[in-house]
């Protein structure tokens, strides 16, 4: 039987509860110890399972997450409304805020439960007004999970880890019975992700590898990038993105595919969501935008380099970067867009770029 030690008390969870606006949430939190947090969650989940796992890497501080069977299930669809006077979107988003409380009491895990999910690009569309350039691929503008389970940890990671499984039951007339489901779901959580059988069934797909092909072809992705060309020099423009899409068809589960990516490219920002009919793998070095009560945060990137196959070769290439007169000019860019971004919605002159 596994050992799950529960850290939230019945009294302070109680005295919390009273205190709490009805239909308030209030952590719960029990403690287990697993040697790799994707591992566990590899083991709680299983193919009927929507969930989400997020990792901070590469040395970096932080917290890990990850969490299973959402509560509610908030989506908004890709031929949503994109202009008027509401956007459907951040409709959404205030109806979930609205509806949901968070009582901490004790509880110090910065995220024992809430929304994980994602907002696509084109959510800008219902804000501002902006030309059609692109075919919609039909993905959901918007898609998350309330997920009132979590499992947390912090970063970085040596050897065995500590879990901080957290479940946050509402509650209302009765607190001790919240707090009596709250440790037994919590409990639950934690012990499949250390006894959960963790199985992975192979992909319905021909072959090993995937073949990566572009939706538009080298001919038209050029032309392009001539016709963008042509507007910068005649002042039409100065800043454009131009991309395309490569597809494959998948060769692997998504949660192999995020375990070999999170293996050979650690980053800040990883992670997996696993949602009906789509699953996202991402790994991100770059912080698009972190909001921690009035204070917004964002940390943009520009240009790259290849690795090198030494230690003296990543010296002599990130020197290269950081010398390079493009992508300082880029990387100059995209500051002063994000520090204009910032100024639009903060304080006059309480932006500061360091």
């Amino acid at each position: 039987m596994t050992e799950c030690t529960t850290v939230t008390e019945r009294a302070p969870f109680v005295e919390t509860a009273r205190a709490a606006p009805p239909g308030a949430r209030v952590p719960v939190e029990v403690r287990v110890t697993v040697e790799d947090p994707y591992e566990a969650y590899r083991r709680a989940r299983d193919e009927e399972t929507e969930g989400f796992y997020y990792e901070t890497t590469g040395g970096q501080s932080g917290w890990g997450y990850f969490g299973v069977d959402p509560v509610e299930r908030v989506r908004v669809g890709a031929d949503a409304a994109s202009r008027g006077d509401d956007s459907p979107s951040l409709a959404e988003l205030s109806s979930l805020l609205e509806r949901e409380h968070l009582a901490r009491g004790d509880c110090d895990v910065p995220y024992p439960c809430g929304a994980f999910g994602w907002l696509s690009y084109d959510v800008a569309r219902e804000l501002e007004s902006l030309p059609s350039t692109t075919q919609s691929d039909g993905l959901p503008r918007m898609q998350l999970g309330v997920f009132d389970q979590v499992a947390a940890w912090e970063e970085p990671r040596e050897g065995s880890v500590e879990l901080r499984v957290t479940a946050c039951p509402t509650v209302d007339d009765s607190p001790a019975a919240a707090y009596e489901d709250g440790v037994r779901r919590a409990t639950s959580l934690a012990r499949s992700a250390v006894d959960g059988d963790g199985s992975v069934p192979p992909v319905r797909t021909a072959g090993d590898r995937a073949t990566f092909e572009s939706e538009c072809g080298a001919a038209a992705f050029a032309d392009r990038v001539e016709r963008i060309k042509r507007y910068v020099r005649d002042g039409d423009t100065f800043q454009t993105n131009v991309s395309h899409r490569l597809v494959a068809p998948a060769a692997v589960h998504p949660v192999e595919t995020f375990d070999a990516v999170r293996r050979v490219n650690p980053a800040p920002y990883s992670a997996l969501v696993e949602f009906p009919g789509i699953d996202l793998v991402s790994a991100s070095p770059e912080l698009l935008l972190d909001v921690d009560g009035d204070r917004l945060r964002t940390e943009p990137i520009a240009g790259t380099r290849p690795r090198g196959a030494t230690d003296a070769e990543d010296a002599e290439l990130e020197r290269d970067l950081r010398s390079d007169e493009k992508e300082r000019a880029e990387h100059a860019m995209l500051v002063d867009l994000e520090r204009n971004d910032l100024g639009k919605v903060s304080e006059y002159g309480s932006v500061e770029v360091s």
